[in-house]
């Protein structure tokens, strides 16, 4: 019969176009896949655009998914505080308590912040930083005024990616403060709600305006020198430049998130100006300690959280005045570099863990907030004791004769210390426990308990119970203020900026 065009495909027929047709669809919808596929690797391996507006999109909506908006707003009032049995009004009266001493010895500077010490910064966010005489009544207050270091023109502006409506005063936090000879405040500023955390580096008058400001990436614990000159950790985000191929089969040379803390050592002068930076990555590369960083933490190698210049009592071995100190976290290790040339003279390491706050004590002596180094019978955090000249160690606090109130004071993170002018005394602070102890470094014993407190029934974005019960919040490290001024031995001027 012959064939007729008008006929109706066969069901077989209708059964071959039906699969063809399919595996037209699959075969095209597999090749876009590819396509993107290959598009999205080459964007993120060779950065092309739009890596970064991609990468942007992703750290803010990461955040928001974090923090919500009404979070990020009330994270200044309440930055994790507690509410404790204490009447509001009654705060200055439990904030000291004086165990082995009578009043304290020396004067101190304890850090601020939005909400703190509202009683004697009124009109203002809090205090940014209360100075106490030694007979512990306030000498001076420095009022807050985030709004106005916002708004200063920095000297350098590095780019950063905040959420959607990101303020200094709503996510801001003064991290380390340390007082210039003239009253003024050195001030470092973080944040958890910006990438990266670091916001840097302030001078800040003695009526808590803002002389100038470094959004440079600063972060962590500076040190101040003499001639007004700061040591100031801050960092760079990208990727490891790394000539040890064995360094690379840990996964080293690549972060998979937004890319690597790359530490660095600003030294800046009174006027905000960079004198000179260090590249600690580059220091331990060109040592012979950089086998260590195989182990390392691809995204945040070393994390300097101090750094110091030893003075003129530095002695033992090789290390000397005007060599720089400066702790590593993450490597569980502290380093001294030369003074002169900044190589890495001495990488060590011991019975400590996630130390921080690494100080020098004399000759070849040196303390830190050790995090997780318990010695077997008090802590886990303790105030530690090491001698870089035959590694020996020693727990001064707690002992046997810590009150045991005090025997597990723990901070899992941050913490500092701060020596006394004439050596024999240390303010201990145990940031996450909200306190810190003055301890006599001969015997440990405690001289003073201080109770980071404050009346907050101000704060209407808080609950009811303000008007009830006192606030404690997580305390940034006391220091000592030395009336003989600094102790450091002077780093020459000549602005590289």
């Amino acid at each position: 019969m012959p064939f007729d065009r008008r006929r109706a495909p066969t069901k077989e027929h209708n059964n071959g176009r039906s699969l063809l047709d399919r595996a037209s669809r699959f075969l095209f919808l597999t090749a876009v896949i590819l396509a993107a596929f290959a598009y999205g690797w080459t964007v993120r391996t060779f950065k092309m655009f739009p890596h970064a507006i991609l990468s942007d999109a992703y750290k803010t909506a990461k955040t928001h998914i974090e923090f919500s908006e009404e979070e990020i707003r009330k994270i200044p009032a309440l930055s994790r505080g507690e509410f404790v049995n204490v009447v509001p009004d009654r705060v200055e009266a439990h904030r000291f308590e004086f165990v082995a001493a009578a009043a304290l010895t020396d004067p101190i500077l304890v850090p601020g912040g939005f909400g703190r010490f509202a009683e004697y910064c009124p009109g203002h966010a809090g205090c940014l930083a209360v100075e106490y005489a030694d007979n512990g009544a306030v000498v001076h207050a420095y009022p807050y005024r985030p709004e106005e270091i916002e708004k200063t023109p920095p000297l350098v502006d590095f780019p950063y990616e905040q959420t959607l409506g990101f303020s200094m005063r709503d996510a801001g936090e003064p991290w380390s403060i340390s007082q210039y000879a003239n009253g003024d405040l050195s001030v470092v500023f973080h944040s958890w709600v910006s990438h990266p955390f670091g916001l840097g580096v302030a001078c800040i008058d003695r009526e808590g305006r803002p002389i100038w400001y470094r959004r440079d990436y600063s972060h962590h614990e500076a040190h101040l020198t003499g001639d007004a000159v700061a040591l100031v950790p801050s960092m760079r985000i990208g990727k490891m430049s790394n000539p040890y191929n064995f360094l690379y089969k840990k996964g080293f040379q690549t972060c998979q998130s937004e890319g690597s803390y790359l530490d660095f050592i600003h030294i800046i002068n009174g006027e905000g100006h960079l004198l000179r930076e260090i590249s600690i990555l580059d220091v331990l590369l060109e040592s012979p300690y950089a086998p260590i960083l195989q182990y390392a933490d691809s995204c945040d190698p070393t994390h300097l959280n101090s750094v110091h210049e030893l003075d003129g009592t530095a002695g033992g071995g090789d290390i000397g005045p005007g060599d720089l100190l400066g702790s590593f976290r993450n490597l569980s290790a502290f380093a001294i570099l030369d003074g002169g040339t900044h190589r890495l003279k001495r990488l060590i390491r011991g019975g400590f863990f996630g130390q921080h706050s690494v100080v020098h004590l004399e000759g070849s002596r040196f303390l830190m907030f050790d995090n997780w180094g318990r010695e077997g019978r008090h802590g886990p955090s303790r105030l530690l004791m090491v001698d870089v000249a035959d590694g020996a160690e020693t727990t001064i606090f707690p002992n046997d004769s810590t009150p045991r109130t005090l025997r597990n004071l723990h901070s899992k993170r941050r913490g500092g210390v701060s020596i006394s002018p004439d050596r024999r005394r240390v303010f201990l602070t145990f940031t996450l426990a909200r306190k810190a102890v003055e301890v006599r470094i001969s015997d440990g014993a405690v001289l003073t308990v201080f109770n980071f407190l404050h009346d907050v029934s101000h704060l209407d974005s808080l609950s009811e119970e303000r008007k009830t019960r006192a606030v404690t919040f997580r305390l940034q490290t006391i220091r000592y203020i030395d009336s003989g001024g600094s102790r450091g031995t002077g780093i020459s001027q000549g602005s590289k900026d």
